[in-house]
């Protein structure tokens, strides 16, 4: 039996696999492939399904079926299913719930409760928080983050090259990143690492399927974006079209029996690759110009590398392969592993490291931390490509004289002005020594956990007043859905935070049952001042299960203010 999964969860498919036998075993679902479309829905009794079976109903009911849940991970929305309204991490764990049972069906064994679960180097800790939560309520008790372009590294180990410098270029259905790395033997370091969250091969479908859309309206004068079912269709066409074309020089995309101005018309569109290469040029572009700047950020544009990696579909086209290929003609690409199945390959041989310790990895924190000072500035305490797990603590002090509090906000960005970068949380640290200006000390140290997870805590070294929080980023520019939806928003946290309890720590069991019971308690449809008690405790619910969640990946690893310069 297999101690622990190994999990890539994609934007557009997923795959599980665990090491035995002294390899790994991709898991087929049961449809006999290790490739399971990550797309959830409910049949039409009401039953919830996953992967190709969800997929196969998209046209016909688009409103029961989700697909791209990836890109949303983390965000504090909820996502229509049918008559009712999911959070993302209720998404994800529903796509790793199928993982596990393809598992427990192909091995006659219950799934382990132990699992890796690859997301993109670039996740901030709210997205790899929710991650985890998608895992603990899929089932597994203890799950453990790996970033996508390191798992893909780590099958090429085994080579009888002693050192090398590699460079895995990861271009998925949603995301691309581009890491660094070195490795001596099985000793991987990460150098340096960039990524793009709204990069990947759905935006080369979406233009594709532009392009067939325009020719659809110009023969019948339809416009598919008018009809959900048949715009589901032709994004199935264009992503077909994007495929064939990574093999042929041109395809024909055909559309039978559609009602135009005359009539019915046979609509059919040559697509050559060429007109694809010209049509997507700037995605490919802005992708490559990823890959020089993570070169140049670990130094390999002057000390070489060795290894380019490829993985993820989208990694494919030839037109990446070409590019690459005239940049970077000394450089060998590995190719020996199917790109859309290496990052699951690397994730079942960490899960299997985690007790074999058969490889050592060290990461890097992929964004300076920094701490906002009371004229807005940004003072770094913790760099970029810092070697993670690490901590570092900075003194600061007070700006006024008798100063009883001081807000502590942490930021990630590489610019000198707060506003410039993003938030990942702040709080108030009260209770501090009654002093004049520049006389306390606060003591502000950030964590960053080998999964990447930043949590920052300040302490006042003559009051001994303290505070701590796990950092997570709301996203900007969003409706806030507990302003925006709060029945549905309750609904979903209701139901994270009763399959979380169990593996809610004693101190914390407790707070959560009779935070649940108010919230459960709450009217409906409350007066205005019952309205603002409803989003305290919806406020004070979310902030539990995410506490839950950190002290869950924590039970594995290791006024304003000023600088005290």
């Amino acid at each position: 039996m297999a101690l622990s999964l190994g999990i890539d969860l994609g934007t557009t498919n997923s795959s599980v696999g665990f090491f035995e036998g002294g390899q790994v075993h991709l898991v087929p679902n049961g449809r006999g492939k290790t490739l399971t479309p990550s797309v959830i829905g409910l049949d039409s009794r009401g039953t919830l399904i996953a992967g190709e079976a969800a997929r196969n109903q998209i046209v016909s009911a688009p409103g029961r079926t989700l697909q791209q849940v990836k890109r949303s991970m983390g965000e504090r929305v909820t996502l229509p299913l049918g008559e009712q309204r999911i959070s993302p991490e209720e998404a994800g764990a529903a796509l790793l719930r199928s993982l596990r049972d393809d598992y427990a069906r192909y091995s006659g064994e219950e799934a382990p409760l132990q699992g890796v679960i690859t997301v993109p180097a670039h996740f901030d800790d709210r997205q790899r928080l929710a991650t985890v939560e998608a895992g603990l309520l899929a089932g597994f008790r203890e799950v453990r983050l790996l970033n996508e372009p390191t798992a893909a590294a780590l099958p090429y180990a085994s080579r009888d090259i002693p050192r090398e410098k590699i460079v895995v270029f990861d271009f998925g259905g949603g995301t691309l990143d581009i890491t660094c790395l070195e490795r001596e033997g099985r000793e991987f370091s990460v150098i340096a690492t960039v990524g793009d969250g709204e990069l990947g091969g759905i935006d080369i479908d979406r233009i594709v399927f532009d392009r067939l859309a325009r020719e659809v309206q110009a023969q019948t004068g339809f416009d598919p974006l008018r009809d959900r079912s048949f715009a589901h269709m032709l994004e199935g066409m264009a992503e077909r079209a994007k495929i064939e074309l990574s093999e042929l020089s041109q395809t024909t995309v055909s559309i039978p029996f559609m009602t135009g101005p005359a009539g019915l018309v046979h609509v059919a569109l040559e697509l050559t690759r060429q007109e694809l290469e010209e049509l997507t040029a700037p995605v490919i572009d802005r992708a490559l110009a990823m890959l020089e700047r993570a070169v140049k950020d670990a130094s390999f544009d002057i000390q070489g590398f060795d290894t380019l990696v490829f993985s993820g579909g989208s990694s494919r086209l030839p037109v990446i392969r070409r590019k690459i290929a005239d940049r970077y003609p000394e450089v060998a690409a590995a190719s020996r592993i199917n790109p859309d199945e290496v990052v699951a390959v690397g994730a079942a041989l960490q899960a299997d490291s985690r007790s074999s310790g058969a490889f050592t990895l060290h990461d890097v924190v992929t964004g300076t931390l920094a701490l906002e000072l009371s004229d807005g500035s940004c003072v770094p305490i913790v760099r970029k490509n810092q070697t993670i797990p690490t901590r570092r603590t900075r003194l600061f002090t007070t700006v006024s004289d008798w100063q009883e509090q001081a807000e502590i906000h942490l930021l990630q960005g590489d610019r000198p002005e707060a506003c410039h970068n993003r938030s990942l949380g702040k709080f108030i640290l009260s209770g501090l020594s009654a002093a004049q200006q520049g006389e306390p000390r606060i003591a502000v140290t950030v964590d960053v956990n080998a999964d990447g997870v930043v949590s920052v805590r300040a302490d006042d070294q003559q009051s001994g007043s303290s505070r701590e929080m796990v950092a997570w980023t709301r996203p900007q520019g969003r409706k806030d859905p507990v302003q925006g939806d709060p029945g549905a928003w309750r609904e979903s946290l209701l139901r994270r935070a009763r399959r979380l309890y169990d593996a809610a720590p004693a101190g914390l069991a407790a707070e959560l049952a009779e935070v649940v019971s108010l919230v459960q308690g709450a009217p409906g449809d409350p007066d205005a001042s019952g309205e603002e008690l409803l989003r305290e405790g919806l406020r004070a619910l979310e902030t539990l299960v995410f506490e839950i969640v950190a002290r869950t990946m924590a039970r594995g690893e290791a006024g304003g203010v000023h600088a005290d310069r």
